[in-house]
């Protein structure tokens, strides 16, 4: 009987440890992505397009020192990319593709201040993402035009202006060629705005 108390003591404890520790939440926002093309017969290049990149999805952030914590965002990521295919002299075609995909964006987190979630911080970690549909402006389907899993890197900052929620402007490299199409090798580097509703403050309040 005793060790059945002491084992759900402990267990008590370790939850409510980790409950006061972890907080949770919805972020939304937009992105900037440039697009630069390599390749040997010079057929295709690109660039941004105009239309607004949106992402939505869910976040947990977990604090396991003064300053320190981490934050994983998943989120779903619609985006838009221009494309230029050159057939000879000054003859092309331009194309917008849409591209639909899942993120998975594990963070190390630093409180400047030493109270956390209380004003300035800093991101970084890497950026996972999965693509799950590619659509040009005919709603033709080009999936197969990229590879199915990419991988980049986010640094940036972020501020708490309220407990309830916090703004974040992070900058992305991606690491890897999102084309399959050969010889062309495509890489992307911008930024992102997000939004984060922090829901465990305002269920807690």
């Amino acid at each position: 009987m005793k060790k059945i108390l002491l084992v759900a003591f402990i267990l008590f404890s370790t939850a409510n440890l980790f409950s006061q520790n972890f907080s949770f939440g919805v972020v939304l926002g937009s992105s900037y992505i440039v697009n630069t093309v390599q390749n040997s017969s010079n057929r295709i290049s690109g660039g941004p397009t105009y239309r607004v990149n949106k992402h939505f999805g869910v976040f947990g952030d977990y604090q396991f020192s003064d300053r320190f914590g981490v934050k994983l965002n998943t989120q779903y990521n619609r985006s838009y990319e221009n494309y230029e295919f050159y057939f000879g002299g000054y003859d092309y075609v331009d194309f917008t593709f849409s591209l639909n995909s899942i993120q998975i964006i594990p963070q190390l987190k630093f409180d400047v201040k030493t109270e956390y979630n209380k004003g300035l911080y800093l991101l970084a970690g890497p950026r996972m993402s999965f693509l799950l549909s590619a659509k040009d402006q005919s709603g033709a389907d080009v999936k197969d035009f990229y590879k199915s899993y990419l991988i980049g890197a986010q640094l940036g900052f972020g501020f708490n202006p309220s407990k309830y929620f916090a703004i974040e402007f992070i900058g992305d490299y991606g690491f890897s060629d999102i084309s399959e199409a050969e010889p062309i090798e495509i890489k992307t580097f911008g930024g992102y705005i997000n939004f984060a509703i922090n829901l465990e403050s305002i269920i807690n309040k």
